[in-house]
């Protein structure tokens, strides 16, 4: 009995404490070097029935094998092998002090961080690489067989493991035409070919990466086949459900990679898992990506509904009648979110060039009447009786990073504890989440959420309110405001938010905020101050601000050029 091996002294070394768990082939233990200063480590040893079945014998020792020739950091290390007094062979591996992809996949059902995921499949591809490189094909590649490491300030580094039914060519055990085994690997991951038993390689491994890419981006995985024969039927018409139908953000090269892995042809499928899963970070991380929508479409946002809490004066805490996000506002607390883009038409002119002027005095009128245009578009930003922040020699900056704090609630109450987002997953409907905007200078901050309703756009206020920073946009220097509880709610769909952080008073702002703490649902519904609002937006939503991701922290830095800094963020949810 295995059992009975804990508590005993393999190869006069290892101290096994306990069983970590066993399959239909083996069991794992956690043991102890006592050669290393009792540093953890695994050992994996046959099971009695499978003791005496030629073939798992011969996968065990070529599982031995495989992870001798493979010296790569996303690859489990290998410390020692032998065999028990009874025979048994045993494999003694790194203890890797993390999580599975399975068990992270779990606590983000609706699709994992684009930013966390983008690095997990990239260290996968070249970790696949390595091996395919060594003329291995791993066969059974999914969540469950890739290990997050934890590295500390919250860097993981992947570590592929399980390579029990790996095909091992040019084995020095056995060639690798040996047969009598049954079809490796776990059905729902299987690529067409390896399903039908036919010739397994390097492009198998990437179909599987394929559809973990998928699952991760998702939360689903691109096939529910009902039986093997179904999953074979599904496989041959290729993928229906296209990950941006789950995940609109996802930009179009993320989907077109990961569906040419996904190809039921392998030639079709990238020839290298290194260069798929590098490209499929870039694509996942460019931040310049758009909704698939034409210039003049709107998404139309689903409905939203109040949160819990202090309302608005004269608000009373019921659901919303138009699809925009109410929020019941509560004393800001200190805290720090990521975004996407909406493309919005540039200026008509913002391409143009001006064609070269010769002769000194034209050059002066021309930089004279440039100063009086700078002048008077400084004063439509900020209003004719606003001070306009002063000249200095050094051109200014502005900046501030934000995130998100999201609480998952189960039958209306909170489940498990609320964690930080970049905003980049799909949120379920009920979820409740809060805004937080963490600045470094002095200046004024507004923040708005963009609805549409039959009747064209709907705007509300988010920040400020009559309840957060006693309804003021202007903030000291360092500082950290977060808005109320708000609550996904309604049909599938994205919700909008526009953050205006300015050197000085933005007239346009003002107004509309006065206009929305008059309504008792925050939305400015006065026509003059909401078309104002519209157009302020449009007119400064080029360029783009810098956005940089902090994955450790779950949030993102934004800093532009200039006094103004207008950033849209978008969160999806269903």
């Amino acid at each position: 009995m295995l059992q009975d091996l804990i508590g005993t002294i393999i190869g006069d070394r290892f101290v096994v404490e306990r069983e970590l768990g066993h399959g239909g082939v083996g069991a794992v233990y956690l043991a102890r070097d006592r050669k290393l200063h009792d540093k953890r480590v695994v050992v994996k040893v046959l099971l009695d029935r499978s003791f005496h079945d030629e073939w798992v014998t011969l996968k065990f020792q070529q599982e031995r094998e495989a992870l001798s020739r493979v010296d790569h950091p996303g690859i489990v290390g290998i410390l020692d092998a032998g065999e028990l007094p009874d025979g048994k062979p045993y494999i003694v591996m790194q203890y890797i002090d993390g999580v599975t992809l399975r068990e992270a996949l779990e606590e983000r059902p609706e699709g994992m961080d684009l930013t966390r995921a983008a690095s997990i499949l990239k260290q996968c591809g070249l970790a696949l690489t390595a091996v395919h490189e060594k003329k291995i094909f791993h066969r059974d590649l999914k969540p469950e067989n890739i290990m997050l490491q934890r590295l500390g300030r919250g860097e993981e580094q992947v570590k592929i493991v399980d390579f029990g039914v790996a095909k091992v060519r040019e084995s020095a055990l056995a060639p690798s035409t040996v047969t009598g085994g049954p079809t490796a690997g776990t059905i729902v991951y299987m690529s067409p070919e390896q399903l039908r038993g036919e010739k397994v390689t390097a492009a198998s491994d990437i179909y599987a990466l394929g559809i973990i890419a998928y699952e991760m981006v998702t939360g689903r995985r691109p096939f529910s086949p009902e039986t093997v024969a179904h999953l074979a039927e599904l496989q041959t018409g290729g993928v229906r459900v296209k990950p941006t139908d789950l995940r609109p953000r996802l930009s179009e090269e993320a989907e077109r990679l990961i569906l040419r892995t996904l190809s039921f042809n392998p030639s079709l499928r990238p020839e290298s898992a290194a260069d798929f899963g590098e490209a499929l970070a870039r694509a996942l991380l460019n931040e310049d990506e758009t909704l698939k929508l034409p210039a003049t479409a709107r998404v139309e946002l689903p409905q939203t509904e109040l949160s819990v809490g202090s309302p608005l004066p004269g608000m009373d805490t019921v659901a919303s009648s138009t699809p925009t996000m109410i929020v019941a506002h509560e004393p800001a607390q200190p805290h720090t979110m990521d975004q996407a883009f909406v493309a919005l038409p540039k200026p008509e002119n913002s391409k143009k060039r001006w064609p070269l002027i010769i002769g000194g005095g034209v050059i002066l009128t021309a930089l004279a009447a440039g100063a009086f245009l700078i002048i008077n578009k400084r004063q439509s930003i900020f209003g004719a009786g606003s001070k306009p922040p002063a000249v200095t020699a050094a051109t200014e900056q502005r900046s501030l990073s934000y995130s998100l704090t999201v609480q998952k609630m189960r039958d209306g109450k909170p489940y498990k504890d609320e964690f930080q987002s970049s905003g980049q997953e799909i949120f379920e409907n009920g979820y409740k989440f809060r805004l937080n905007v963490n600045t470094q200078q002095p200046g004024y901050l507004y923040v708005f959420n963009e609805g549409a309703d039959k009747d064209g756009a709907v705007f509300s206020i988010i920040y400020p309110t009559p309840r957060t920073n006693g309804g003021l946009a202007k903030l000291d220097g360092a500082q950290t405001v977060q808005t109320s509880w708000n609550t996904f709610a309604g049909e599938a769909g994205t919700e909008q938010f526009w953050i205006v952080w300015s050197a000085a008073e933005v007239r346009e702002l003002e107004q509309a905020k006065d206009a929305a703490f008059k309504d008792k649902e925050g939305a400015v519904n006065e026509s003059d101050k909401l078309s104002a609002l519209k157009d302020f937006l449009k007119k400064h939503s080029e360029p783009k601000p810098e956005s940089k991701k902090d994955a450790a922290k779950q949030e993102t830095l934004v800093q532009t050029t200039g006094a103004l800094l207008v950033k849209l963020i978008e969160l999806e949810h269903r």
